[in-house]
């Protein structure tokens, strides 16, 4: 077995373990609003993000079949922002503690998220990913920081408290998203500034 197939193997099984990990333990994991959405919905994305590195790694027509779908990076940026969208409202967090369907529709949704972002970010330049990121990540701030500010619950299942703890997660997420973007980002800018 050549190494990188060995190497795509060991990425989907940490990728589905990480799904497993999600679903076996959702029971503690949507207890708590913090939890919930700071945890267990990146998870689901890490896990889709590594499955798809998997694929893509171990197959060049899938690679250059996304490669041509998502074009720039486009499609899987702009599928970034509508499903973080979606599952920063309150009731959509809600949904699923209580319908099957909507927590189908959580993991479907967080784990194509997952497998179409990797590629997506790869493909984009900088600019497209500084403008998807940016929205990304002031929408998160943002939500984070209403979450905080509110004096009345937005979740029927959790708590006020939770919900501020929430809020300083995901306003803390979005600085570090953004700060880790800028480092992954400093060779290229190096590079560039070199040229000019």
């Amino acid at each position: 077995m050549s190494t990188p197939v060995r190497g795509a193997g060991g990425l989907a099984l940490a990728g589905a373990t990480l799904v497993a990990a999600a679903l076996l333990l959702r029971g503690p994991l949507e207890a708590s609003m913090a939890l919930h959405m700071v945890v267990q919905l990146p998870m689901i994305a890490v896990g889709g993000a590594l499955a798809g590195r998997a694929l893509a790694g171990s197959s060049e027509r899938l690679a250059g079949a996304l490669a041509r779908w998502d074009a720039h990076g486009l499609a899987g940026l702009v599928w970034l922002l509508l499903a973080s969208a979606y599952w920063m409202v309150p009731r959509a967090l809600e949904q699923p503690l209580t319908m099957p369907l909507a927590e189908a529709g959580k993991f479907a949704s967080l784990f194509l998220l997952g497998f179409l972002l990797p590629g997506a970010l790869a493909r984009a330049a900088a600019v497209i990913q500084l403008f998807f990121l940016g929205n990304f990540c002031a929408m998160m701030a943002i939500a984070g920081l209403l979450y905080q500010d509110m004096a009345q619950r937005l979740c029927n299942a959790y708590s006020l408290n939770d919900q501020v703890v929430t809020g300083v997660g995901l306003v803390v997420a979005s600085i570090g998203i953004a700060a880790a973007w800028c480092v992954w980002q400093l060779p290229a800018l190096a590079n560039q500034a070199e040229r000019a």
